[in-house]
């Protein structure tokens, strides 16, 4: 019998470096295209996936991505996980996004993020077990960057708060990272006890 043993294993993992190449994936400038943002549902036409690009405008002056439609709003129904999500087209190293708010009243507070390689089978990206904060206001963009890098085609963000009892989930955003071939990975030792 043993007792008061401690093994300890010295270990490597990879770690994906992607800060000096990281970029906007094209959400804003229009580079992803809008058959490829997808969403599980949307207020109207005027409140589609394709508005929820950083800096859309339209000419309201409002713009962006809400989730739902109006009938459930009368129902008094609430949408259970809404979501938004991109195919970046290829493989990809994610290291953030920047979100902004539909530009009046509504904005997301926090959300959760999810990813996958192949839009079936989804991680979810934690901010400590919990939701990431985001928003505090319509207009101001706000940079989260993820505890890790992550490698994915599809990122899918699940507003978790917003700002007004309404429920009004309303957003914008751009996805940072850069494309999987040009991001070095670096082994990185670690120990654990057992």
């Amino acid at each position: 019998m043993v007792v008061g043993c401690t093994l300890i294993f010295a270990m490597t993992e990879n770690v994906l470096e992607c800060a000096a190449v990281a970029g906007p994936f094209g959400m804003e400038d229009g580079h992803i295209p809008d058959a490829s943002i997808t969403v599980s549902s949307q207020f109207s036409n005027s409140l589609a996936p394709t508005r929820v690009r950083l800096n859309s405008q339209a000419e309201s002056g409002t713009s962006g991505w809400c989730k739902g439609n109006l009938e459930i709003r009368r129902s008094g129904n609430q949408e259970v996980d809404p979501w938004i999500q991109v195919d970046l087209g290829f493989t990809s190293i994610i290291t953030s996004v920047i979100t902004q708010g539909y530009g009046d009243t509504s904005w997301v507070a926090s959300f959760k993020v999810a990813y996958s390689g192949d839009g079936q089978e989804w991680t979810a990206v934690t901010n400590n077990g919990s939701s990431f904060p985001v928003n505090y206001d319509s207009n101001t963009q706000v940079t989260t960057s993820f505890p890790r890098a992550f490698q994915a085609r599809f990122l899918r963000i699940v507003p978790t708060a917003c700002t007004d009892d309404t429920q009004c989930i309303c957003m914008r955003f751009e996805v940072v990272g850069c494309c999987a071939c040009r991001c070095p990975v670096r082994r990185v030792p670690f120990i654990t006890h057992v």
